[in-house]
């Protein structure tokens, strides 16, 4: 007979939303309302205190393979209590600094504690407590936390207009240091055997006959040599390029003549375009399915960035590009894994997907200094969208081009098993 009562699954996923709303949009993603002030008061352009945000990436890319060896040594309020104090002490002690040298040091313990909090401590927890709906359970976490940051980003952007740049560092880190430290100790568990449960959905039948299922695809030595692997990571490094936009976007505004209460309800509207694109672009991957909706959220991010071009200090044309930029920057926590599955079957899945993920920090460590200096060089970012759009079409024909690569590659797999099995 099924257990119909509540599963703690579900605490578990509220708790831990809740902890990556915080340690996401509203710390690691805020640094774009905080990069003009506080680019004023140290005396630099944007460009030079935007390098901060590249050797985050690079810390990130770095310290990701450590992070996932601690998180499945550890117990996970181990690991929560350190990624806490990494990031949220950082952050407070930024409030303190008057050197850009103090971004430079302290942008590797903020990468080190988001690392925890926001890459890892979701989808390994999903992992552990759900058996069926992972890709459901994935979006809602994603939903929350872009609702998470609409209420965020105009709270951080009044707290700056009102109080300062350095009262914000201090005040919400110290909101977010007791926040998380609570929810996580109080509400998270290691695994559903701590508790005497089965993970969310487990039915046994199922579980063995999934288990004795043979995994099929491309291996990774020969899908990393080929065309499909490529586009994709081209593609990834594009789309991450087109996200990376967003720590600008806040600078945009105020070059446009904004202020910054009107900049923080667009940054708003951009997480409530997040959530709503989080849960739309895994619906239609469905219907659609995900080459199609890919070069669908391309055409989205174009008709974004061509209204920034044009926008020139109209407030609404501004609101809608930020929305529209939102709902298409949240495809990249879904398009990324499906797109690997797609090309290349799930024979070597996890190398394949860390390998194309690499794209991401790549692009974050080239593309956000880069944006910065052409903002200072030229007065505006046109040169950047023009970058983008024409980065945009041409990684969406690469797309296409790898994907008929792939199937070519899947086929010709296919056939030499076939001839093997004689």
């Amino acid at each position: 007979m099924k257990n119909k009562k509540f599963h703690y699954a579900w605490i578990i996923l509220i708790a831990m939303s809740l902890i990556r709303g915080v340690s996401g949009p509203g710390i690691n993603a805020s640094s774009g309302v905080f990069m003009t002030p506080v680019s004023e008061t140290l005396g630099v352009g944007i460009g030079q205190l935007s390098l901060y945000l590249s050797i985050s990436s690079i810390a990130t890319l770095i310290w990701l393979p450590i992070a996932g060896n601690l998180i499945n040594k550890k117990k996970v309020k181990t690991v929560v209590v350190l990624g806490v104090l990494l990031q949220t002490i950082a952050f407070i002690v930024l409030g303190f600094m008057s050197n850009i040298w103090a971004w430079y040091i302290l942008a590797v313990p903020l990468a080190m504690g988001a690392a925890l909090l926001v890459n890892l401590l979701g989808p390994v927890l999903v992992n552990r407590w759900f058996n069926k709906n992972i890709g459901v359970v994935m979006g809602l976490m994603m939903m929350i936390t872009s609702l998470l940051g609409a209420v965020f980003q105009p709270v951080l952007t009044n707290l700056i207009a009102n109080n300062g740049w350095r009262f914000t560092y201090i005040a919400f880190g110290i909101f977010g240091l007791v926040f998380m430290l609570l929810v996580g100790l109080i509400f998270l568990k290691n695994a559903p055997n701590d508790m005497g449960l089965k993970p969310f959905g487990w039915d046994e039948q199922n579980k063995v006959e999934s288990t004795n299922q043979k995994a099929e695809g491309i291996q990774a030595n020969k899908a990393l040599k080929s065309p499909a692997f490529f586009t994709l990571l081209l593609f990834m490094i594009v789309l991450t390029g087109f996200a990376a936009f967003q720590q600008h976007i806040a600078t945009f505004g105020l070059g446009m003549g904004l202020d910054m209460v009107t900049i923080g309800k667009a940054l708003s509207i951009s997480m409530i375009g997040s959530a709503i694109g989080s849960v739309l672009i895994g619906l239609l991957s469905d219907r659609l399915g995900i080459v199609l909706t890919s070069v669908g959220v391309v055409g989205v991010g174009v008709f974004a960035i061509a209204l920034f071009y044009i926008s020139n200090g109209n407030t609404m044309m501004f609101i809608i590009a930020t929305f529209l930029h939102g709902l298409a920057i949240s495809s990249i926590g879904v398009v990324a894994p499906l797109l690997t599955i797609k090309f290349f079957g799930s024979l070597d899945y996890e190398k394949l997907f860390s390998t194309v993920m690499i794209g991401s920090p790549l692009a974050s460590i080239v593309l956000m200094p880069l944006y910065g200096y052409i903002y200072d060089t030229f007065g505006n970012y046109n040169y950047v969208f023009i970058f983008l759009l024409v980065a945009l079409i041409v990684a969406s024909a690469g797309l296409i081009f790898g994907y008929n690569n792939s199937k070519k590659l899947l086929q010709s797999n296919k056939v030499n098993n076939i001839k093997k099995s004689y």
